[in-house]
């Protein structure tokens, strides 16, 4: 196998390529550009395998690898303890360390990264970009709540309503500070209209996805929730459990064994965050409920577990029914996942 790899950057991308007898080889380094990989892709051999680290810069090659037809060729490889004692980093030793290890990767394979399909892709970036203008809504609705404690105002009503607006202009506030105040509130008038754009925009790209309407059936998961899920997870096919998702989430405690000496230790948070921020959203909303996902929180509570100990847990069995209903392709039922929460029946 002729194995390369590159050293990504913004700038250029430096190249090493290992020949069948073995021997590695650099090669001249290239522009992150889409014009020139595409060039270079050309000049390279067809059985050719190439690896690159994940980062911003290997997103965007590993795009132009797509666009090229070389995805089943590609490895999207996770570079973080591939070489953790090494003494000396160049971008040229990273680029002969990870050609060699993709030479023997029949042997011994890379920590590789999911690169899901480019619809999977978009719908990742539109739930994203909710979140956050969702987020900066709630800091800037903060910041006007702040501004008016500190002046020893409480307002009757809710600050951005009808009323409440109308009671703040009654009021008498320094010069500077109703200045500052009257900014932040357009800046959370324009937050909320993209707000609005944005949930649009991801509606109408979630109608091809039937995973995202079952998911929406589970507990404390809605149509935003659902989003973020699916758009994580990607595709079914690469969990071959459910103990597997629970893993890719992050949320399972570490582990370290060593002959008789065996410690547990807090969650890894391994793994997607913003997975692992809309399970832990969507236990907050079910905790509050009666359902047995609910009274599962209740029942660890009573059991001297910390909150955030109990709200992990559950949301670790909230993963587990998503993946019973995506695996089966059925909406949720209490009776066949939600009692039996921390397994799945077949």
């Amino acid at each position: 196998m002729i194995a390369i790899a590159s050293e990504v950057h913004k700038g250029r991308c430096v190249l090493a390529m290992v020949e069948e007898a073995g021997k590695v080889k650099m090669l001249e380094p290239v522009e992150c550009t889409r014009e020139a990989w595409l060039q270079r892709l050309a000049e390279l051999p067809p059985e050719a395998e190439i690896a690159l680290e994940v980062s911003t810069s290997g997103y965007f090659v590993m795009s132009v690898l797509e666009e090229a037809g070389g995805r089943e060729r590609a490895h999207w490889v996770h570079t973080v303890g591939v070489d953790s004692l090494r003494k000396q980093k160049s971008d040229r030793l990273d680029a002969r360390r990870l050609a060699r290890k993709l030479a023997a990767n029949a042997a011994d394979p890379l920590p590789e990264a999911c690169f899901p399909p480019a619809a999977i892709r978009h719908l990742r970036w539109l739930a994203r970009q909710r979140c956050r203008i969702a987020r900066l809504r709630a800091l800037t609705k903060n910041r006007l709540n702040s501004l008016l404690q500190m002046h020893g105002l409480r307002p009757p009503a809710s600050l951005v309503s009808a009323a409440g607006r109308d009671w703040i202009r009654q009021q008498q506030l320094p010069e500077p500070v109703q200045q500052c105040f009257d900014q932040t509130l357009r800046l959370y008038d324009f937050l909320c209209l993209e707000r609005e754009t944005s949930e649009a925009n991801l509606a109408a790209h979630a109608v091809q996805f039937p995973e995202i309407k079952l998911l929406a059936t589970l507990p404390g998961i809605g149509h935003i929730l659902a989003a973020v899920i699916w758009g994580e997870i990607g595709t079914l096919d690469r969990f071959p459990s459910a103990d597997a998702l629970v893993n890719a989430t992050g949320m399972v405690s570490r582990l370290y064994q060593s002959g008789d000496v065996s410690i547990q230790g807090p969650i890894t948070r391994q793994g997607s965050a913003w997975l692992r921020w809309a399970l832990i959203t969507a236990a907050n909303c079910v905790r509050r409920s009666k359902s047995p996902l609910g009274q599962r929180y209740w029942r660890l509570r009573r059991c001297h577990k910390k909150p955030n100990v109990a709200k992990t847990a559950m949301a670790g069995s909230i993963t587990r029914c998503v993946y019973g209903v995506l695996k089966h392709g059925e909406p949720f039922q209490a009776e066949r996942w939600g009692r039996r929460s921390g397994k799945l029946e077949p």
